[in-house]
């Protein structure tokens, strides 16, 4: 078992009996599918099994690391005694270097959902040896009995699990992961400040990569729970592992994110300015959310500042209340806000109470656009504020009439 602090950018580390991960730790990426702002980095693991009959490789490593993936690989094992790959799932950052892995042995056998051979195929132009696997399917190698479990939609359709019954590790790739480098391998080996910051990560990488389909998460848990597996380690392909105590807290915690559930009071103000009118607005509304207790998240789009989509999902995704204030270009919502409420629907709930005030010039409709983009897609707690720009005194008192309502306080 890996002890100490981590240092490398490739970690190889025993992760049980006969199970080990090969990590790369990437602090060079900065938006994640070229979308999410990621400053904490992210992590790729592959796990191999041994056993007496060979090696079983999971998941490998982001197409741009392929020739590392195999070389780092080959310090620790002779590629020619892996018989086969499970293939998790085929977003490029896990599948990438499966060329490479068959180049260097063609003998390997290819596991994975049915639907991923044509994606290989596609992807990576090589016609592998391949062989699918159906739900609840049990593969018995050399001692050891693979389970694999059809996960759809987390996040990809061919996305699959698989438990290692002697291990009694489920390897879940995308699903329990999290941004993040950590400095140890195990949830239970990081400090308490740092677990706080991984679960953080945790939510961010959820409402980012995994929300729009948290219907699934829910469905699949439920699966999970159902096929009664004794599951003492859960081992994603991001991130960081889970052990004992830690696999409970993290299903409960993944289990509450797929529902939906709100932290009660978290209160998030999203806002657009471009001549300080409704940065006025905003400043009013902070002092008046302050006198009911609560500090609202602010997230600004201005001359002066760019806040951060990924954060701001993140946040969005668990708030009970949202505040959206924007300021209104050529007549129809300020594009950045149309961008980041359409982000908010595509990737977290509608269970919240919402807020909308949309301040204009000569004349607009982004107050009336934003209802009904938020009313078509599904928010139903909704309240909207329209005002000439200039007029902060009739807004500040729309806002102490409107603010007990958006809060549930009468």
């Amino acid at each position: 078992m890996h002890r100490g602090l981590i240092v490398s950018n490739t970690v190889y580390s025993r992760v049980g009996d006969n199970l080990y991960m090969l990590q790369y730790r990437d602090y060079e990426t900065k938006y994640f599918e070229g979308l999410w702002h990621i400053p904490e980095g992210v992590t790729y693991n592959s796990f191999i099994l041994e056993t007496r009959e060979g090696l079983v490789v999971f998941d490998t490593w982001k197409r741009s690391l392929r020739g590392l993936f195999i070389e780092e690989f080959s310090k620790h094992f002779d590629v020619r005694d892996v018989k086969y790959l499970v293939v998790h799932h085929m977003e490029p950052d896990h599948s990438g270097s499966i060329p490479y892995l068959l180049a260097s042995n063609p003998e390997v056998t290819v596991l994975g959902h049915v639907l991923s051979k044509g994606m290989i195929e596609s992807f990576y132009q090589v016609k592998p040896r391949f062989q699918p696997v159906k739900d609840g399917e049990v593969l018995q190698l050399g001692g050891f009995r693979l389970r694999f479990l059809h996960t759809p939609w987390l996040h990809w359709p061919e996305t699959i699990m698989t438990y290692v019954e002697e291990e009694e590790a489920l390897l879940t790739c995308d699903a329990f992961g999290s941004y993040g480098v950590p400095s140890r391998i195990f949830h239970d080996e990081l400090s308490v400040e740092e677990k706080e910051r991984f679960s953080r990560y945790m939510v961010k990488y959820f409402a980012n990569i995994i929300g729009h389909f948290r219907e699934w998460v829910v469905k699949n848990i439920e699966k999970i729970s159902q096929q009664n597996l004794k599951i003492s380690a859960i081992l994603p392909a991001h991130g960081v592992l889970y052990r004992g105590d830690s696999v409970r807290e993290v299903v409960e915690k993944y289990r509450s994110l797929g529902a939906g559930e709100t932290v009660p009071g978290k209160t998030v103000i999203a806002y657009t300015s471009m001549y300080g009118f409704v940065s006025e607005v905003v400043d009013d509304a902070v002092s008046l959310l302050d006198k009911y207790g609560i500090k609202p998240l602010v997230y600004g789009f201005t001359d002066r500042e760019r806040a951060d989509f990924s954060e701001l999902v993140a946040d969005a995704y668990q708030a009970e209340n949202l505040i959206i204030a924007t300021a209104t270009y050529e007549a129809r919502t300020f594009p950045l806000m149309k961008e980041v409420v359409e982000l908010i629907i595509e990737k977290t709930p509608v269970n919240k109470n919402v807020l909308v005030i949309a301040l204009y010039g000569w004349g607009g409709k982004a107050g009336a656009e934003l209802e009904e983009l938020l009313t078509k897609n599904g928010f139903r707690k909704r309240e909207v504020i329209e005002f000439r720009a200039g007029q902060r005194e009739n807004v500040r008192k729309e806002l102490e009439d409107r603010m007990p309502r958006l809060l549930g306080r009468r």
